[in-house]
């Protein structure tokens, strides 16, 4: 194995010295593309919002997508969430195209947001698809078919469902399920709300919070609902987005959930601390659960980074307009600031209303960026507004240093769309990261990114070796050292808003280096450690070591 290690290494190597991906930028002068070239006819499909004439409230903020490899063959595909009808798009000679027929998919729910991994350790990626009625469960066989298995394993829930999260509550080796409530609607009872004349989507304060749910994972791949035992049941949400962060850094994972309307969760997990799965809420006294003003928000999209490179993850959230997107830096000691409009972010998203948002390395150059999508929640608001405001907003790209951020031009021509998920993954393996917009009853956007070969880069894919760690290594602790940085990165799959990314990790590395030492803590706290070269993704097996290395693709 160490052999076969060797010579991919070699590979790399002799990649690199050809030029593929070569660190000499100046073939690339600044000012002379943009860092997204735009391709919004890329994926054939359309989202259908599921609209009855009627405006109720859960037409108007799907639908979510996925990123993943379904069949194993080493390319990312597509899943569609929808309000009709979901999609699963396979990507074949770099084109995405519609699975077959037989393939399993299907759903005729409002559809939301969904989560990607493998639920009963077989090595290939499952599907669970949060709606406004029965969530749905889908078991992959390896080969990009699927069966709907939702209510067999223990999935039984029809109330409306958003964000979803894959996590290992307890640290057995498995993936537990953790699944948003958005609000409780009920068509039969729906009474219409109306701006003067104009009939509007009713907002949510309208419709009484529901708790979130938590299912626990046999390590078949088989759940129980242990929401009540946990705590959650005591805690109704309005939740849009969710993700798992070692707040403490104890090695177990904790949650903060984004709620619309309401004051956010920082979920901390007991299971160290107490021997049982209980979460305790600690928003409020860690600083994370208002926004800037203190006030509750419309909490939607969620992600976290380290953005100032000081070894822990700031938590970010998209809100509506005239709230600002939240920043929340972290002391290091669980308590979090509110610093959107010090650091850059907050003045320039007050005119949108934010949904998906994505912190990735768009440049290449070490520093995290973020990235935000934008689209009113109400479609007449123009109509409202007299044109102050419209329904199809432009997206936003904030490129860091690691103290500031500054709005930036990403494509040639930024028109406005009505943007709700934001999901990220390197679509043609060259090194950068792509992102796919989904756009609300529209085709979706392939923004595809112009950055690879600017940069030495190092592509990671963890496995995870059950018992001790699930497959996907949800958790794992990465630590990057190269040259006089540091970057240091929790690995999950599921953030933004409705979304699940590709599953691997990329670190660009400062200028002048090839290499770096990457050390890993596995989430059962077992570590390991490894120089790595540039130039391709490395596929990583707990308790093994480096299995498989690939060179990247040439740029498109």
């Amino acid at each position: 194995m160490r052999a076969f290690a060797t010579l991919f290494a070699s590979c790399l190597a002799c990649t690199l010295l050809c030029g593929c991906t070569s660190g000499d930028s100046s073939s690339r002068a600044p000012g002379k593309q943009r860092l997204f070239k735009v391709e919004d006819d890329a994926i054939p499909f359309k989202h259908d919002a599921g609209a009855t004439g009627k405006r109720h409230i859960t037409e108007i903020v799907g639908s979510g997508a996925g990123l993943f490899d379904a069949d194993g063959d080493g390319d990312l595909d597509l899943y569609l969430v929808n309000g009709a009808r979901d999609q699963l798009l396979v990507q074949i000679d770099g084109e995405f195209k519609p699975a077959s027929q037989d393939c399993g998919i299907g759903g005729t729910d409002s559809g939301m947001g969904i989560a990607i991994g493998d639920i009963d350790g077989d090595g290939d990626p499952d599907i669970f698809v949060a709606n406004n009625g029965p969530d749905r469960l889908y078991i992959n066989d390896g080969k990009a078919r699927f069966q709907e298995q939702a209510v067999q394993r223990g999935i039984n829930i029809s109330t409306f469902s958003s964000a979803a999260a894959f996590v290992d509550i307890e640290g057995d080796g498995d993936l537990d399920l953790f699944v948003c409530s958005y609000l409780d609607f009920d068509e039969k009872t729906f009474t219409p709300c109306t701006r003067g004349d104009l009939e509007v989507y009713c907002a949510p304060a309208n419709y009484p919070a529901v708790p979130c749910r938590l299912l626990l994972n046999d390590g078949r791949g088989h759940f129980t609902d242990v929401s009540e035992s946990s705590g959650l049941n005591d805690l109704p949400a309005k939740a849009l987005g969710v993700i798992s962060i070692d707040i403490e850094n104890d090695g177990d994972p904790d949650l903060y959930v984004a709620n619309d309307g309401e004051p956010n969760f920082l979920l901390i997990n007991q299971w160290k601390q107490q021997g049982r799965i209980f979460f305790e809420e600690d928003a409020l006294l860690a600083g994370c659960a208002y926004g800037e003003g203190a006030k509750a928000e419309a909490g939607m999209g969620v992600d976290a980074a380290d953005l100032d490179g000081d070894g822990d993850e700031e938590i970010l959230v998209t809100n509506l307009e005239a709230q600002s997107n939240s920043c929340y830096r972290n002391d290091g000691d669980g308590l979090f600031m509110e610093t959107s409009f010090a650091n850059g972010l907050g003045a320039a998203s007050l005119a949108h209303v934010g949904f998906g948002i994505r912190v990735i390395d768009a440049n290449l150059d070490g520093w995290l960026d973020i990235f935000v999508t934008n689209g009113h929640i109400l479609d007449n608001i123009g109509e409202i507004r007299q044109g102050s405001s419209s329904f199809a907003q432009v997206d936003q790209l904030f490129i860091g240093d690691g103290s500031h951020f500054v709005l930036t031009p990403h494509i040639q021509n930024n028109d406005e769309t009505v943007g709700r998920s934001l999901v990220s993954g390197d679509i043609d393996n060259d090194g950068d990261t792509d992102l796919i917009i989904t756009r609300w009853n529209g085709s979706p956007r392939l923004l595809r990114s112009t950055a690879a070969g600017t940069s030495h880069v190092i592509g990671l894919q963890l496995v995870g070796t059950p018992p001790a760690s699930s497959t996907d290594a949800i958790g794992a602790r990465i630590t990057v050292t190269a040259g006089d940085r540091v970057f240091i990165r929790e690995h999950r799959v599921q953030s933004s808003y409705l979304a699940s990314h590709d599953p691997r990790q990329l670190f660009a590395l400062p200028a002048g280096n090839t290499s770096a030492r990457v050390h890993i803590r596995w989430p059962d706290g077992s570590e390991g450690e490894q120089n790595l070269q540039s130039g391709g993704y490395h596929r990583w097996q707990q308790g093994v070591g480096i299995v498989a290395s690939t060179p990247f693709q040439s740029p498109r």
